[in-house]
């Protein structure tokens, strides 16, 4: 998602052309991560949804101590929709002096979301989530469905044809089982809607009051998932007296891999470079960096 070879989406070549040391982390069991015996075990019949947001946070945890560490500052840290919740999970924990700043963009908070309940719940049991399995696949098609819904009329010039296609094309390519099935599809672990169940239930998986770092929240107005109230409320809650709210228009939950996608990467960095100049060595090198 953020190192697509497409032109003016690709946010890792966007973050490295503004002076960062850039990072993306694949969780366990998404991109290339995780090996073919742990997809074994994680992925088998009988198996409970994988990379949980416990797990997610452990990934991010580990990301962190070694960019810490390998260049001698506190990482800004960017999470992307179900990223915001476990960057956000993070960051509220015991690693004040490992995080100079913290990005939510598209962020997910604590608002019944009527559209995402209707497509979780157990139809057997009324306000219940329906059972998981570990992971689900994902086709060309249904990333083109998910992504058209969100766009206006008219707003077909949004995105760029190459982007969704050069996407689903190294989605697909990095799941070695993907060409397994008809039509092809690559896996995505099902921890991440066990976060969501509760998230668009209205129950809060964290308190923002124990995030004080800088906080920047972002969301592009036409973004379903990751509504207007909800991140008022998120905002409202932070911690820190250094939080910053924006919208961008004519975007989705997707706008990174749109046309406005300069405008994110802009006040992302922008935001990201003023509070790098005040973060504190820790150890002997000097670069900051950003997840």
């Amino acid at each position: 998602m953020f190192d697509i070879d497409a032109s003016g989406v690709n946010w890792l070549r966007a973050a490295a052309a503004a002076g960062f040391a850039a990072y993306a982390l694949d969780l366990r069991g998404y991109g290339r991560s995780g090996d073919a015996n742990w997809r074994a075990r994680a992925f088998a019949d009988g198996a409970g949804p994988a990379c949980t947001g416990p797990e997610a946070i452990e990934d991010i945890g580990a990301a962190v101590d070694f960019i810490t560490y390998r260049h001698g500052r506190p990482t800004a840290l960017v999470g992307w929709s179900w990223g915001s919740t476990t960057s956000a999970r993070y960051v509220a924990g015991p690693v004040r002096d490992k995080i100079a700043s913290l990005v939510l963009y598209a962020p997910i908070f604590a608002e019944r979301n009527e559209a995402w309940l209707a497509e979780l719940a157990d139809r057997e049991a009324p306000g219940q989530r329906r059972p998981l399995g570990p992971f689900r696949r994902i086709t060309a098609e249904d990333m083109r469905r998910r992504w058209n819904a969100q766009l206006p009329p008219g707003g077909d010039d949004w995105r760029e044809e190459t982007v969704l296609q050069e996407l689903a094309r190294v989605s697909l390519q990095d799941d070695s089982t993907a060409r397994t099935v008809t039509p092809p599809g690559f896996c995505a672990p099902n921890g991440t809607l066990v976060d969501l169940w509760e998230c668009f239930s209205g129950r809060p998986i964290y308190d923002p009051g124990k995030i004080d770092c800088p906080t920047l929240l972002v969301r592009g107005t036409q973004d379903p998932t990751s509504t207007r109230s909800d991140m008022l409320a998120l905002f409202d809650r932070l911690g820190t007296a250094e939080k910053q709210y924006l919208e961008i228009g004519n975007g989705t939950h997707f706008i990174h891999a749109e046309r406005r996608a300069h405008a994110l990467f802009s006040a992302v960095h922008a935001f990201l470079d003023r509070h790098r100049r005040t973060a504190k060595t820790v150890g002997h090198r000097s670069r900051s960096v950003t997840v």
